[in-house]
């Protein structure tokens, strides 16, 4: 007689693939809307849900702009992942909040297809993101007072379905390397359809692409989005005294 307390095993490739499975099939549904909008909103919404779903409790993810001290805006941001312990959301709004940069640890751009023209699209957006200044200010930890530290750089991606061609995925990604540089830089992205990328340098020299195996686009981009998370830590405080005084509070 079997039970529970003889425990067992679970295949995790299996039960990665039924997520990817599922979200394949919420994606093309949202493809029956025939107005452009609603079409991307409702793709957004899939993509948020599963970031609520996986990504720890300390993250957030939204729609939103990005500010700074300084009162400047990044472009909209399709999704914006974001850190609620140290940075509270200062503008908050049911449709389109204002999140401040320092809170920011990534940002996606979601689309229905993977083309040179979106890849820049998503790459302008992260810039807009990336330039904006971002303060910190010293905490206290275990009874320490920590200096300010400097906050990690920004993660920025593309998210779609994409075509059903896996093999359009790297030849596109190569002749677009020279354009994703500096601000412009995507570290991730997942065409469910094609397959997931991330660019990196692995400590040397020269950038590189790896990319998913094939049907282990979204099991790939999970993956790598959650391990760059765990390397970026805690986002910094951020100087609450700085916004008081550049909004004139006080």
């Amino acid at each position: 007689m079997r039970n529970g307390a003889e425990g067992g095993r679970i295949d995790l490739h299996q039960a990665f693939l039924r997520v990817q499975e599922q979200m394949l099939a919420n994606l093309n549904a949202s493809r029956v809307y025939d107005h452009r909008a609603t079409c991307g909103a409702v793709s957004e919404r899939q993509w948020i849900d599963l970031f609520h779903r996986y990504l720890p409790e300390r993250y957030r993810a939204t729609s939103a702009f990005v500010v700074d001290a300084e009162g400047a805006r990044s472009r909209q941001i399709d999704i914006a992942i974001y850190d609620r312990f140290y940075s509270p959301l200062l503008f908050p709004d049911d449709v389109q909040p204002y999140i401040p940069a320092e809170s920011v640890y990534a940002v996606f751009e979601c689309k229905q297809d993977l083309s040179t023209e979106t890849l820049c699209d998503a790459a302008a957006k992260a810039a807009s993101v990336r330039r904006l200044r971002r303060t910190s200010t010293p905490v206290l930890c275990a009874g320490s007072v920590l200096p300010p530290r400097a906050a990690p750089p920004i993660l920025a991606g593309i998210l779609c379905l994409g075509d059903a061609d896996p093999a359009s995925l790297a030849p596109m990604m190569t002749s677009m390397l020279p354009y994703l540089e500096g601000d412009k830089l995507l570290d991730l992205g997942c065409s469910l359809r094609q397959g997931a990328f991330e660019i990196g340098t692995d400590g040397g020299p020269e950038t590189r692409v790896r990319y998913s195996r094939p049907g282990q686009a979204l099991i790939f981009f999970l993956l790598r989005l959650l391990s760059r998370l765990q390397q970026m830590g805690t986002a910094p405080p951020m100087d609450l005294d700085e916004y008081a005084r550049k909004g004139r509070v006080g």
